[in-house]
């Protein structure tokens, strides 16, 4: 049932690309310009914390900065009890691959390529569909879902 939800979703995006581009160029710029500026003008931030099965707690948290030149930092914290806290940075490139804006891809150093499905982005929620493979062109493909918010300045 999660694909079927999933594959009307894909080719609802895809019909809403086809429409948008009988729109008129500057109501399309506009959902455009609107898309960039949620995505670029904020620090997106999530945290989860719990137990793992040996017993031991965990903190991580993830903090990603998207710039419109299309490059992007993503930084991670992780503290596991009894280790010394790790914190990682990870560099990536990001483009829209469908002229809806509805999917971003991601070159991530060191990890190769994601797909993000956007599910919903405003100026304080990013909500997206993680793929391993273009979902416009692999809809039924493996995903998990995360949501982000806006780091207050």
């Amino acid at each position: 049932m999660k694909y079927i939800n999933l594959y009307t979703r894909t080719l609802i995006f895809l019909l809403l690309g086809i429409t948008l581009t009988g729109c008129d160029d500057n109501e399309l710029g506009e959902i455009q310009r609107e898309t960039l500026y949620n995505l670029t003008s904020v620090t997106w931030f999530n945290e989860d914390y719990g137990r793992y099965p040996n017993g031991r707690e965990y903190y991580s948290c993830q903090y990603w900065d998207f710039y419109d030149d299309g490059t992007g930092v993503w930084d991670t914290y992780l503290e596991v009890e009894g280790y010394v806290p790790e914190e990682t940075r990870t560099y990536f490139v990001w483009d829209f691959t469908t002229e809806n804006f509805a999917v971003i891809a991601l070159d991530i150093d060191g990890s190769g390529m994601e797909y993000w499905m956007i599910d919903h982005l405003s100026p304080g929620r990013f909500s997206n569909s993680v793929f391993n493979m273009d979902p416009v062109y692999y809809p039924s493909a493996p995903l998990y879902r995360q949501t982000f918010y806006a780091l207050a300045e």
